[in-house]
Order: structure tokens, then C-alpha cells, then sequence
């Protein structure tokens, strides 16, 4: 009994708790739950989801979640990292790519609906078939 699965389901048992009533009572699946108690970890989500596991479980058997999560650690000092990949943190964008993204999204919001127009006559851009029938309707101030 010196594993940690093993004491958290003897303290289980001796408060005469079921294991399934415990799984409904917090959401944690049975199989996890079956699973922690025979140190099987495999499945077992990472982060900030063991831990709040670990606690919950805890707190549903009557034992201290503080005291629980220490000896988690201690039986398994890389549980509360395990599965969690190392990324690193996002680069900031650059001066150059920041205004290349304005450029290609202000035009629209300065010109509202006239940006159609504005291309045409200062890049000689046509828009074709319906839409250019539809730009020029909107443009009237009548409905495409």
C-alpha cells in the first residue's frame, strides 16, 4: 500500500465511497479515475488539468487536495509536467510585416464602399461579372 494510487483508493474504501459516485460527483471519467488508482498515468490529461483532477478526487474522498497534489509530486515528480510540450513564446511582429497587414486592411475601412472605385482609377483594376454589376449598383445608390 505505499503507492500513491493504492493509498487514495484504501482511503476510499474505508470511507465506503464508490468509485463510480465519485466520477458523477466530479465529472472526472471512471476510467481515469480506475486508472489513478493503480498509478497508471497514461491517459491521464496534463497541466493544470492533473492537478485539478488530483484535487477534486482528493476533496471527494475527505482528504486534504493541498496534501494530495505534495504526495502526487513526490510519487511522481514529473506528473505535473508530464505531456506538456515546451513552446516558445511568439515573436513580435515586425515594423515591416505591421505595415504590410495595415496597408492591406485599411484601404477597405478609409474608402467604405467606394474602395471598388478607388482601385479602378488609380490601378486600373476591373472587377468582372456580377460583382462589378453589383459594385456599380451599389455605387448608384440602387440594390445590386
Amino acid at each position: 500500500m505505499n503507492s500513491f494510487g493504492a493509498k487514495l483508493r484504501h482511503e476510499r474504501e474505508r470511507r465506503q465511497i464508490a468509485l463510480r459516485s465519485i466520477a458523477e460527483t466530479t465529472k472526472i471519467s471512471f476510467s481515469l479515475l480506475d486508472a489513478l488508482e493503480r498509478d497508471d498515468l497514461s491517459r491521464w490529461p496534463s497541466g493544470i488539468f492533473r492537478k485539478s483532477f488530483i484535487r477534486s478526487y482528493a476533496a471527494s474522498i475527505g482528504v486534504d487536495p493541498d496534501a494530495a497534489w505534495s504526495d502526487f509530486l513526490e510519487a511522481f515528480p514529473e506528473g505535473a509536467e508530464a505531456g506538456m510540450p515546451f513552446t516558445e513564446a511568439p515573436k513580435p511582429a515586425s515594423p515591416k510585416r505591421v505595415a504590410i497587414r495595415l496597408s492591406v486592411a485599411w484601404p477597405p475601412s478609409l474608402f467604405g464602399g467606394r474602395f471598388a472605385e478607388w482601385r479602378k482609377r488609380w490601378f486600373g483594376v476591373q472587377e468582372s461579372g456580377y460583382k462589378a454589376a453589383a459594385i456599380a449598383a451599389i455605387m448608384r445608390g440602387e440594390k445590386p
